[in-house]
């Protein structure tokens, strides 16, 4: 699942700080891109990509990124996630976020509807450009969906996204942030299954919840992480099976199976998520290989070592002393992206 952003796509994102005088240059190089060739044979990673768009964010104090006519102060990034994890249930994690940005300024507005067995979150943004418009609405439909992420500890299964912008580059494909299939309409939005929305959330918050968002979204892009609801399924020698999946992802069970033949398969699903829930569980905690491969329903520690090595490349003790997991992004901007979380959050 893990792609990349092209370079005319990143050109689109700076595009209102540099009509308000930052230079393009800077906002590269503050991102760590190394641009090339200055053309789509460049490419920028997920990380890099969330680094930029604090970057444009606090270059010019506005969330909005300089594309709508009203701005967005930056605090109500952090502001949001806390507020979603204050919620019982994931509706009223998504209507409290909506109600704040609505509250925060006339630049986005998050809309949530309902049929008897659909979700539909629709993202509107107010631009003088409405080239720009169909950007925020797609940057700000990433957002929530992280929002969602961050609540409820897991990637939320998204059926679809619709897109206003008719030059998105995933159209046809899968949306490089939610991972669902990406088609042309008449608003930005996604749509899932309605009983997601009586989903309870994780209920913590630490001192950086950019960070923690971020690195949960990370983890979900890098590792394709999509069937597993991250809160302890995997453990206890259980492996999921297909029905388990499919309720998880509040697809039929045929649909899930149409999915799987696209990813690989339902054993690759499955190893992706086992490989993506056990190298959260050693950089985490400082429980004992052993201990983690007992709760993952492994024999012994040397059975997890031999998979997390062919997964992802890295013994356990790697994966804790150099921070190495299913992903590709160096250590350095996820550094950045850490202390930039820490300063919005302040």
């Amino acid at each position: 699942m893990h792609q990349r952003m092209p370079f005319d796509w990143i050109t689109r994102h700076v595009s209102g700080v540099v009509r308000q005088g930052l230079p393009f240059e800077q906002m590269m190089t503050a991102s760590l891109i190394d641009l090339r060739y200055g053309d789509n044979r460049d490419v920028v990673g997920p990380a890099q990509y969330l680094l930029l768009c604090l970057n444009t964010a606090l270059g010019i104090s506005d969330a909005a990124h300089g594309l709508t006519r009203s701005r967005i102060d930056p605090a109500y990034t952090a502001l949001g996630l806390r507020v979603a994890l204050g919620c019982a249930t994931l509706e009223d994690a998504i209507l409290s976020v909506g109600r704040l940005y609505r509250t925060a300024s006339s630049a986005v507005q998050i809309e949530l509807k309902t049929t008897s067995d659909l979700a539909i979150l629709n993202v509107r943004a107010d631009s003088v450009r409405d080239a720009d418009a169909v950007l925020l609405e797609d940057i700000y439909l990433s957002w929530v969906f992280m929002h969602c992420m961050y609540f409820l500890g897991t990637a939320m299964p998204v059926l679809d996204v619709t897109t206003r912008d008719a030059f998105h580059f995933d159209l046809g494909r899968r949306h490089f942030a939610v991972g669902a299939p990406v088609r042309h309409g008449a608003v930005t939005g996604m749509r899932f299954a309605r009983a997601l929305l009586g989903k309870r959330g994780v209920g913590r918050a630490g001192a950086n919840p950019h960070w923690e968002c971020f690195r949960l979204w990370l983890d979900f892009v890098e590792c394709g992480d999509v069937w597993s609801n991250g809160r302890g399924d995997l453990r206890n020698g259980h492996r999921p099976r297909l029905k388990d999946l499919a309720e998880n992802a509040g697809v039929s069970l045929s649909t899930l199976r149409r999915r799987l033949a696209i990813d690989g398969g339902f054993r690759h699903a499955r190893e992706r998520t086992l490989a993506a829930s056990a190298v959260r569980r050693l950089r985490d905690t400082d429980d004992s290989v052993e201990a983690i491969a007992a709760e993952f329903g492994y024999s012994d520690a040397r059975s997890l070592r031999r998979f997390l090595k062919a997964a992802t490349g890295a013994t356990p003790s790697q994966i804790r002393t150099e921070n190495t997991s299913p992903r590709g992004d160096d250590d350095a901007v996820r550094k950045r992206l850490q202390t930039l979380g820490a300063m919005m959050g302040a």
